[in-house]
């Protein structure tokens, strides 16, 4: 079966549209290169925070990728096709490269078949996908061509009534939701390159908000005035949770007495998230996660870092934390050191550049 991409620009024309572009971009292309090197030199590009695989043994022999990326304010837009690829983000990358953006793809062509915990979701060509990169990843891509926007967490979870745990959440395609943001986020990749960075700018605004409003209303079906109100309520009190997840007596009557809420009120707010105590762990076991793989937390002690996160039970933690990620905690910091030593691939002149991974170090 032939699998090789249709592009949609030829080289020279890709080049042109480059130099012709007034933001930063970034061009990966395996045309160059002869079939058995082009995987290889996809896999070095995207373990910047992915790991990557093969679906089929045999398909490096007619393996094709191409990317063309823009850096609009602090987000990066990228065009991206490939051949049928396996994406994924274990525990130990979560935990060493700290990388807790959003993706959000618009699938242009092709299917996306996800493992999330014990769940198996399927997206049809039309999607609209997020993919939260502070949380594990196991996905396989037919042969896929989609427009891939990764947008920092500090500027779409403020906007998200629940920004933890939309983890391969999509928008409906039919919706008008849906097909805003597809055609906006499509005609925004087409503009690109016309783009000033004051209009960039202004339009990675726009594009952040429009994400917020389709997540919003995932699953959410309607809506009328008090949902509104119940979504921003619920805003306000995961921000307070973040500003004080260190505090030992963190829980619903700390919460509820900071912000004169009713305990059932806050037990209505999060029932949809999993509860209110729930949600609390979540957020400590992530810093569990990546504290002790910081360079500045090295000093430390695993239990010392549990019990400043609230954890006062050594055994407990343990336990809770194996469960989440699928290793102790002690077995994720001895790993993250050969992985944190690995170095980076030179650049094959052949592919073009890879300023996106520089690009997604600097984001924040």
């Amino acid at each position: 079966m032939d699998i090789r991409l249709i592009r949609l620009l030829p080289r020279s024309d890709a080049t042109a549209r480059r130099a012709a572009a007034k933001l930063p971009v970034s061009l990966f292309d395996t045309a160059d290169l002869p079939y058995p090197e082009r995987f290889a030199a996809w896999r070095e590009s995207i373990g910047v925070f992915l790991e990557v695989g093969l679906v089929r043994a045999g398909d490096e022999e007619h393996y094709d990728a191409w990317a063309e990326s823009y850096l609009l304010d602090d987000l990066i837009l990228s065009r991206c096709a490939a051949s049928a690829t396996k994406f994924d983000r274990r525990p130990l990358r979560v935990a060493h490269d700290s990388i807790d953006h959003y993706m959000i793809q618009v699938l242009v062509r092709g299917t996306i078949d996800m493992t999330l915990g014990r769940h198996a979701l399927s997206f049809p060509t039309g999607q609209v996908i997020l993919f939260d990169l502070a949380d594990t990843m196991d996905t396989v891509n037919s042969t896929f061509d989609l427009v891939s926007v990764i947008i920092p967490r500090r500027r779409l979870a403020p906007l998200l009534a629940r920004p933890d745990s939309l983890n391969g959440a999509a928008v409906d395609p039919t919706s008008a939701t849906g097909r805003l943001v597809s055609t906006y986020t499509l005609s925004l990749y087409q503009s690109a390159p016309q783009l000033s960075p004051t209009e960039a700018s202004a339009a990675a605004t726009a594009l952040v908000e429009l994400m917020a409003l389709a997540f919003n209303g995932v699953g959410q079906p309607g809506g009328d005035v008090s949902e509104s109100l119940a979504k921003a309520e619920l805003l306000r009190v995961q921000g307070f949770i973040r500003a004080h997840l260190a505090a030992p007596d963190l829980g619903p009557d700390m919460i509820a007495a900071a912000l004169g809420i009713s305990r059932a009120r806050l037990y209505r707010l999060f029932a949809p998230v999993g509860g209110i105590a729930e949600h609390i762990r979540e957020q400590r076991l992530r810093r569990c996660l990546t504290d002790p793989v910081s360079a500045k937390q090295a000093h430390r002690q695993v239990a010392e870092i549990a019990y400043a996160w609230g954890f006062s039970d050594p055994t407990h933690f343990a336990r809770a934390f194996k469960q989440r990620f699928g290793r102790t905690p002690s077995e994720v910091r001895r790993a993250a050191t050969p992985l944190a030593r690995r170095d980076r691939p030179s650049v094959d002149p052949r592919v073009g550049d890879r300023l996106h991974e520089d690009w997604l170090a600097g984001l924040g």
